[in-house]
C-alpha cells in the first residue's frame, strides 16, 4: 500500500505533524502559545488548570528525536530549556497510517539524552557540539550504544492519535507558501540510517542532502556510476 505522505512536500509533512500536537493538546483541555520572539519556533508555553509550562515540539516520521548537545554533552540546546517534550509521531516509519502526540517530562528526555551522549562517546564514537543527537522511541533491543535511552514510549501512552487520512481531509496541509522560512530546528524528522536500515532511494537521498544543505530537493543532483 502507498504511504500516506508520499507526494507531500517537507512544509507541509512537517505542519501535518505540528497540526496533530496542537489539536493532541487541544483534545487533553491545555491552550498554547508559541513563545515571543521566536517566529515559528518550536518551543511554546502550554497551559492547564492554571498551570503554565515551556515545551519542546518535536516532529518524527522514523520515531527518533533529536536535540543538540552543547558545552561537551553538559547541555542540551531547547531540550534545558523547557519542562515538557511534545512529541507528534508517525505509527510506523514504512507504512504510516496514524499520527501519535506524546507528552513526555523534560527531566525523563533529559536523563535519557544524557545517558546516550555517554553511552556514545564511552564507546569513542563522536558526539558534536550544536549538532542533533538522536535517541530513538521504541526500545532498542540491539544493546549497542546507539540503543542508550530508547524506549521511551514504553512508559508513556500517547495523549492523542490522528488518523493522518484524516488531518489530510481536514486541511492541515495547508499551501507551503503560507510556511515560508518556518524554524528548520522544528523539523527535526530527518530519518537516521540504522544498521538495518533497507537501500536508500534517490529521492530520500536527495531529502536528506537538502535538509543537510539548507536547499530544495529538486535543487539536489545525484549521479550513480557502477
Amino acid at each position: 500500500m502507498a504511504n500516506v505522505l508520499e507526494g507531500l512536500t517537507e512544509t507541509v509533512k512537517w505542519h501535518l505533524m505540528v497540526e496533530a500536537a496542537k489539536r493532541g493538546l487541544e483534545a487533553n483541555g491545555y491552550k498554547f502559545d508559541r513563545e515571543p520572539g521566536r517566529g515559528l519556533s518550536n518551543v511554546w508555553t502550554i497551559t492547564k488548570d492554571g498551570k503554565s509550562q515551556k515545551a519542546s515540539v518535536r516532529t518524527t516520521r522514523d520515531r527518533w528525536i533529536a536535540f543538540p548537545p552543547l558545552d561537551g554533552g553538559k547541555k542540551w540546546k531547547t531540550l534545558d530549556e523547557v519542562d515538557a517534550v511534545i512529541v507528534a509521531t508517525v505509527d510506523d516509519r514504512d507504512d504510516p497510517k496514524r499520527v501519535e502526540v506524546y507528552l513526555f517530562p523534560a527531566t525523563d528526555v533529559r536523563g535519557r539524552f544524557d545517558a546516550a551522549f555517554a553511552a556514545r562517546t564511552g564507546a569513542g564514537q563522536t558526539v558534536r557540539n550544536n549538532f542533533g543527537m538522536w535517541v530513538r522511541l521504541d526500545h532498542d533491543s540491539r544493546k549497542i550504544p546507539r540503543s542508550v535511552g530508547s524506549g521511551i514510549v514504553d512508559h508513556y501512552k500517547p495523549i492523542a492519535t490522528f488518523p493522518i487520512v484524516d488531518l489530510l481531509a481536514e486541511g492541515s496541509a495547508i499551501d507551503p507558501a503560507a510556511l515560508e522560512g518556518f524554524d528548520e530546528d522544528a523539523a527535526d524528522d530527518e530519518p537516521q540510517v540504522l544498521d538495518n536500515d533497507p537501500p536508500l532511494t534517490i529521492a530520500e537521498a536527495k531529502r536528506r542532502l537538502a535538509l543537510t544543505f539548507g536547499v530544495k530537493p529538486d535543487n539536489i543532483k545525484i549521479t550513480v556510476e557502477a
